[in-house]
């Protein structure tokens, strides 16, 4: 399976405040929604502690060191590789079970693969900023909504590393007064 990033930044790079997103676009909840269905979107704990559910016709796989989050295909880890092994463990349909792990959080055993996935489903890594850092080296493409208005932010998407990604498609619209930049980039 390919691994993919989707954010949306401000001209600072910023992608939140206090665990929140501090804008709201439709048209980029839309594309959002319409890039991650089907699909497996891989969160840290306060990235999905703002959604505050699930995301439907997804399977959402959260790593928290400290919170246990399951449900209908909401599962919990403990590292960005252990969440990239599930999806790849859930996509294959082999039912393992997960190790015990050093914070007793309850063990979890993936179900057979969901019918919500497309037939060659990506894994989408969905924030916040740690798991983007530890994502970008795994990523093969990157899709970002560029938004060119500064907003107070304390976590930030990194600088992608010079030469690793080129830009491979662009749209820009404009929404409330605001320029966001639709923006692919592909590893080279």
């Amino acid at each position: 399976m390919t691994i993919a990033i989707i954010v949306a930044f401000e001209k600072n790079r910023g992608i939140g405040k206090d665990g929140r997103i501090v804008w709201d676009f439709p048209s980029d909840r839309a594309y959002y929604k319409t890039m991650t269905l089907g699909n497996f979107v891989i969160f840290g704990r306060k990235t999905f502690e703002e959604f505050g559910k699930p995301l439907p016709g997804r399977v959402n796989i959260v790593v928290s060191t400290t919170k246990n989050f399951e449900g209908e295909n909401l599962y919990t880890v403990q590292s960005l590789k252990e969440a990239i092994e599930l999806a790849e463990r859930i996509n294959s349909g082999r039912e393992k079970a997960l190790t015990a792990n050093e914070n007793n959080l309850p063990v979890q055993k993936p179900p057979f693969r969901p019918q919500i996935l497309l037939p060659q489903p990506q894994i989408f890594l969905c924030g916040g900023q740690k798991i983007y850092s530890e994502g970008i080296p795994l990523a093969e493409t990157i899709y970002t909504t560029q938004i060119e208005a500064a907003y107070p932010c304390d976590a930030f998407f990194p600088q992608l590393p010079e030469s690793a990604f080129t830009e491979s498609e662009h749209s820009s619209i404009l929404e409330n007064g605001v320029k966001l930049n639709f923006i692919t980039y592909t590893k080279e």
